[in-house]
C-alpha cells in the first residue's frame, strides 16, 4: 500500500473513533486522582476540540476532523508516561495505542510541522475557550461539569466524514498545517 493510502486509512480510523477517543480523554480530565499535568493537557486537548476556530475548521471536512484527531494523538504521546501508570487497563491500553499512532502523524507531518504541532498542543491548557482554561476548569467543580456537558453535547452530534479522495485530502491537510503552524 502506498503512503497516501496508508495515511488516509489511519486518519479515517481516527475520524471514525473520534467520539470514543474524546470520551476517554474526558475521563482523564475529570479524575482528580490523576496527576495535574496529565489532566491539564487533557483539558487543553478537549478545549481545543470545542473551539470554533481550530487550525482547520471542522466544517471543512474531512480535513477539519482530522486535525482534531491529530491533537488527540499528540496529547497521548505527550502523556504516555502518565497513561502507563493508569490502573484502568482499558484506558491505559487505548491511550498507549493512541500514543503509538502519533508516529504516523510525525512521519506524515515531517519535523518542522510536527514540532510546531507539539508546541501548539502544549499551549492549549492556557488558552481560554468559552471563558474557560484548564486551571479554572480543574479548580471549579461547576465549571468542570459545564465543560464536560458541553463536550458531551458536541460529540453526541458528531458525524464523521469519509476520506474519498486521499491524495487531495492529504495535500490540503499538509498545506493547512504548514500555513497555520510554520508560516
Amino acid at each position: 500500500m502506498d503512503k497516501t493510502k496508508e495515511y488516509a486509512a489511519h486518519f479515517q480510523k481516527w475520524i471514525d473513533n473520534y467520539a470514543d477517543d474524546t470520551r476517554l480523554i474526558m475521563k482523564v480530565a475529570k479524575d482528580d486522582k490523576l496527576p495535574v499535568e496529565f489532566r491539564r493537557l487533557a483539558i487543553g486537548t478537549l478545549n481545543y476540540n470545542l473551539k470554533q476556530l481550530d487550525l482547520i475548521p471542522d466544517f471543512y471536512t474531512p480535513v477539519g476532523l482530522i486535525d482534531d484527531a491529530m491533537i488527540i494523538r499528540v496529547f497521548a504521546a505527550l502523556t504516555l508516561d502518565h497513561a502507563i501508570g493508569l490502573s484502568d487497563d482499558l484506558m491505559k491500553k487505548r491511550l498507549v495505542a493512541m500514543s503509538e499512532e502519533d508516529a504516523v502523524l510525525r512521519e506524515f507531518c515531517g519535523d518542522a510541522i510536527y514540532n510546531a504541532l507539539v508546541k501548539y498542543v502544549k499551549a492549549q491548557p492556557d488558552r481560554k475557550v468559552r471563558q474557560r482554561d484548564a486551571k479554572n476548569i480543574m479548580d471549579n467543580p461547576s465549571i468542570m461539569k459545564e465543560f464536560l456537558d458541553d463536550l458531551e453535547l458536541e460529540i453526541r452530534g458528531y458525524e464523521g466524514s469519509n476520506i474519498d479522495n486521499p491524495e487531495e485530502v492529504l495535500k490540503e491537510l499538509k498545506s493547512f498545517l504548514k500555513l497555520k503552524l510554520v508560516g
